[in-house]
């Protein structure tokens, strides 16, 4: 399954005169009927950004719009428990491992709940330096894709 960073959601929805937009556009029709996955990390990450760029209102609105879409399925990293000092030991050693290749905490999450998804094995961003080299899914730009 194919699965969206946040700079593609970013451009799709807030972003519209950014020099990628139109290669961002052209991936999204173009993968429209597909299966396609976000992390949940993923969608924080854009509902934050949405927040400060545009205002609070329309993050609630695109936080619930990709909850309760078929289009997208929300992928929650696989832990191994659910106690919560279970949750935090996880969160913390998963994503320090991860930090520990080069990445900031950000990716580092969305990495974790990707690489623990056996459906995903292919990530689209904008942003393939920070994914290159520390995974072993494919890492693609829209038009590396396309």
């Amino acid at each position: 399954m194919l699965a969206l960073d946040s700079d593609l959601l970013a451009i799709l929805h807030i972003f519209k005169t950014d020099t990628r937009f139109e290669a961002t556009r052209r991936f999204f029709q173009r993968i429209k009927d597909q299966p396609k996955a976000i992390t949940i990390f993923t969608l924080l990450e854009l509902c934050g950004i949405v927040a400060t760029a545009t205002s609070k209102e329309d993050a609630a609105e695109i936080f619930h719009q990709y909850i309760s879409s078929g289009d997208s399925v929300i992928i929650y990293p696989n832990l191994p428990t659910i106690n919560p000092d279970g949750f935090w030991a996880s969160l913390v050693s998963e994503s320090f491992l991860r930090i520990q290749r080069g990445m900031r905490l950000g990716d580092a999450v969305i990495l974790w709940a990707l690489e623990t998804n056996q459906e995903v094995d292919t990530f689209v961003t904008w942003n393939t330096k920070h994914f290159k080299g520390k995974t072993s899914l494919k890492i693609l730009t829209p038009p590396e894709f396309l």
